[in-house]
């Protein structure tokens, strides 16, 4: 969050002072403390930008709530991301100021392009000038809180808004973060239904050179899923860091599921990777739905690669597919739940609907990030919020080279 997105005023040499003054202050008291005090890692937030109070949301996993974090968890209401101001900032990444008494300033917690959620600052005198020290602050409090997490329950407990099933819990800690961002691309995925997800998962590795990502859906439902699918996105991952190449990828991770869970056990997917420098999305279908591409706000089409069967099954690869992206292509990967889904009527969400969808939040200019997020919401509405099978999105978005 930079000054200029912030709305705050562009430091001079008493604000630096204070800025430095600050980030000591912030570590200082936020270092020694335990990790699941980060209450108390909040409040010395509030001090040092001179707000009277403050408390962090954070977001649930399936990105419809916003929950207080507390002690030991969540506390207090939870706030609706649609409809709020709380909310607002958290959907728009941007700074939000509610008048009043006391004024309230909602500032978002994002790194990398990982939403964590917002923080809520309380000010019983308002200047009307967001204090400059508030987006360097900010970065630190989120990199202390991502690095703390590891060590408590505290964010996790917040996270959830209903239970979350044992097969969830395996998927979401195999996950990498939601949402990542650099200056040639941006890569942003999600699942549903975020509490009850079975055998679908996807990875990615935002490298120097390029991006690699897979995105998997295990055959069944339930536990016996997950644990494919968990197999199937490590033996992939354990490929990616070999360097061995998406031909060898497919192979190993196809023979790990046939002695592992049996030959009547498979797992589609694609997988693949964008080269940063020239745009060459590369990628192997493995008995998965085609992604689906749009092009200067237009809907091109599927993108064409022969299917080779699925991992686990055996066999040959039939092709691996290559298309050079241009600067602002949108690439959508997503499993057969998403289109599959049925109204209580039986008209399905369709691969028509999924692309309108696509184009008009390309249109309007919704980030990567929000655009699943969307999405993911209107595929459970269409659904009446019951899918009868887990429907996971996967969106890469190229914004050039820096040549």
């Amino acid at each position: 969050m930079s000054p200029a997105s912030s709305g705050a005023r562009a430091p001079g040499a008493e604000d630096s002072a204070f800025l430095q003054h600050a980030l000591v202050s912030l570590l200082e008291g936020t270092t020694e403390l335990p990790a699941s005090e980060l209450t108390r890692v909040v409040n010395v937030v509030a001090t040092v930008l001179g707000a009277q109070g403050a408390r962090v949301f954070v977001a649930d996993y399936a990105l419809v709530w916003l929950h207080e974090l507390g002690e030991d968890g969540p506390t207090g209401d939870a706030r609706a991301i649609e409809g709020s101001l709380v909310g607002h900032a958290f959907v728009r990444d941007e700074v939000v100021v509610s008048g009043g008494e006391p004024t309230l300033v909602y500032v978002p917690l994002s790194e990398g392009s990982e939403r964590l959620g917002v923080l809520e600052l309380s000010y019983d005198s308002w200047t009307g000038d967001v204090p400059a020290a508030l987006g360097p602050v900010v970065r630190v409090l989120v990199l202390v809180l991502i690095s703390k997490r590891r060590y408590t329950d505290v964010v996790l407990r917040a996270r959830r808004h209903e239970p979350l099933s044992i097969a969830a819990e395996l998927q979401w800690d195999l996950l990498p973060p939601l949402t990542c961002s650099t200056d040639r691309a941006s890569v942003s995925g999600i699942l549903e239904p975020a509490y009850s997800i079975g055998g679908d998962s996807f990875d990615y590795a935002m490298n120097r050179d390029c991006v690699e990502f897979a995105i998997v859906d295990a055959v069944g439902h339930g536990m016996s899923a997950v644990m494919m699918s968990v197999a199937a996105i490590n033996s992939l991952r354990n490929a990616r860091r070999e360097g061995i190449g998406l031909q060898a990828a497919y192979e190993t991770t196809g023979e790990v599921i046939e002695a592992q869970f049996g030959p009547e056990c498979f797992v589609t997917a694609q997988v693949g990777s964008l080269a940063l420098d020239s745009g060459e999305l590369m990628w192997l279908n493995a008995g998965h739905p085609l992604p689906l591409l749009v092009r200067d706000g237009t809907y091109t089409g599927e993108l064409s690669c022969r299917a080779s069967v699925p991992m686990g099954i055996g066999g040959p690869v039939a092709e691996i597919a290559s298309v050079k992206l241009q600067p602002d292509d949108r690439v959508l990967f997503y499993t057969d739940g998403v289109t599959e889904t049925q109204t209580h009527g039986g008209e399905q969400f369709g691969i028509p609907r999924l692309a309108d969808f696509l184009v008009r939040a390309t249109l309007d200019g919704v980030s990567p990030a929000e655009t699943v997020r969307r999405l993911s919401a209107s595929i459970m509405h269409h659904n009446g919020d019951e899918l009868s099978d887990d429907a996971t999105l996967l969106l890469i978005e190229y914004h050039g080279s820096r040549n």
